[in-house]
């Protein structure tokens, strides 16, 4: 660990398939230290709650891992943890007030709204062009961007 206060970066991508990508980074370095492509296997009512449940699962596991980190590095408080998505309807749920219909989703919502309030992690809309986790889960997605952090390790 390089730095005294690293951040867990979590991008997260839903397109039948969920894809993640967990990086461990700080002082504008990172570096890959878990990842996951697979099927979706819950059925949800919408595209969106697929991507909020994904959302909130990796949510956790950043939390979990952060406070792993902090523990085994002695550190005096919990890294950072950073959630990417492209769904702008995602993000949108997040920052609204309105009550959600569907009941699984308001949860999930409410699951990620608390740990916002909390900062056990904090959620960022990317700009699909920017979303590292799209070769994981698209055929044909281009995974220069996520090359070229593989290789520079730069953020």
């Amino acid at each position: 660990l390089c730095t005294a206060m690293p951040h867990m970066l979590i991008y997260h991508q839903v397109h039948l398939k969920v894809g993640l990508l967990y990086f461990l980074s700080g002082n504008g370095k990172g570096c890959p230290f878990m990842w996951q492509s697979k099927k979706i296997n819950h059925v949800t009512k919408s595209p969106l709650a697929s991507e909020t449940m994904d959302l909130a699962d990796a949510a956790d596991a950043g939390h979990l891992t952060a406070v792993m980190v902090k523990e085994v590095f002695a550190l005096s408080k919990e890294p950072k943890v950073t959630c990417f998505t492209d769904s702008k309807s995602l993000i949108d749920h997040l920052q609204t007030s309105h009550v959600i219909q569907d009941s699984r989703l308001r949860v999930d919502v409410a699951r990620i709204k608390e740990m916002i309030e909390l900062k056990e992690c904090e959620v960022k809309w990317i700009s699909i062009d920017k979303q590292l986790a799209d070769p994981l889960t698209k055929a044909g997605a281009s995974p220069s961007g996520l090359l070229e952090v593989l290789r520079g390790g730069l953020f």
